[in-house]
């Protein structure tokens, strides 16, 4: 896959920043700028350690039905300011999401707005969607951490984690494999290489936060009613799809989906070809599907 298809953002993507509620700088993209009268508004909330530019070959499939994109890199990654995959509280990144969509909300307000969110980015747009559910038409979560791994986050851990948080909030606690990112090695070495992700291990507070986060997100299962989709690789190691299924099968939604794709790793819209295309169709025609 080369740079241009990566990025993949024609002549129709744009670039600004804006300002958060703590005085943070944040990056933003966005793809079909022009359009007067978009069918929806599609903002991808992107994972941990990544940042938003990644999504330019998914963005364009929607841009080529007529959607408005947008995204923005979270506090702490990619160009957006704020240290390094270091949060305090998981509720910053979604305050961050909805203040983005009320500002394209302005212009547009009567279309249809979509989330996409992968990975962390995918509890995110779990937690937006809770607190907020009125916002989304539809949720879409790709790879989505949904619930803590009971058989690896016991309670000694859990302790010596709201520890490790309050002492070294900054310490690096878990890293990540790159290799684990995708099938196809040329996205795991362009992730690798990429000088705007993080590189890093994941931070002592960050990692707690999060930790809470699903806490919190398990607990509320059952009051889901909003109409999402959610995929997930069955051979995912960096995520494992029992959160997926756990999410399936408690939410109260009538209108839920899940979909688990053998072989596949952690970014579903990256996979080795075809399996890469057919995942991305299948995003994209389910949002389709529940346009007006």
């Amino acid at each position: 896959m080369s740079d241009k298809q990566l990025s993949a953002d024609g002549p129709d993507a744009s670039e600004k920043t804006f300002i958060n509620q703590r005085g943070t700088k944040i990056f933003c993209k966005y793809w079909n700028r022009h359009l007067k009268s978009p069918k929806a508004l599609v903002f991808i909330c992107h994972g941990a350690g990544e940042h938003c530019l990644w999504y330019g070959q998914l963005a364009a499939m929607f841009t080529e039905k007529d959607m408005f994109v947008f995204a923005h890199d979270h506090e702490g990654h990619g160009q957006s300011g704020g240290p390094r995959m270091h949060i305090t509280d998981f509720r910053h990144y979604s305050q961050d999401v909805y203040d983005h969509i009320d500002t394209i909300k302005k212009e547009f307000p009567n279309v249809p707005v979509f989330i996409i969110g992968h990975s962390m980015g995918g509890a995110v747009a779990i937690l937006a969607a809770l607190d907020h559910p009125e916002y989304f038409r539809g949720v879409v979560l790709i790879g989505p951490c949904v619930t803590p791994e009971q058989d690896t986050v016991g309670p000694v851990r859990i302790f010596l984690g709201k520890i490790a948080s309050r002492i070294i909030p900054q310490c690096p606690v878990l890293w990540l494999d790159d290799a684990d990112i995708s099938r196809d090695k040329s996205i795991c070495q362009k992730y690798k290489d990429d000088p705007l992700n993080y590189h890093g291990g994941m931070k002592a507070k960050w990692a707690y936060s999060l930790l809470l986060l699903l806490q919190e997100i398990e607990a509320k299962l059952k009051t889901i009613t909003w109409p999402f989709f959610v995929l997930h690789g069955d051979s995912d190691k960096i995520v494992n799809s029992k959160g997926s299924e756990a999410l399936f099968r408690e939410a109260s939604s009538k209108d839920k989906c899940l979909k688990i794709y053998p072989n596949c790793y952690h970014q579903l819209h990256y996979e080795i070809e075809p399996d890469g295309s057919a995942i991305r169709n299948d995003i994209l025609d389910w949002i389709i599907q529940r346009l007006p």
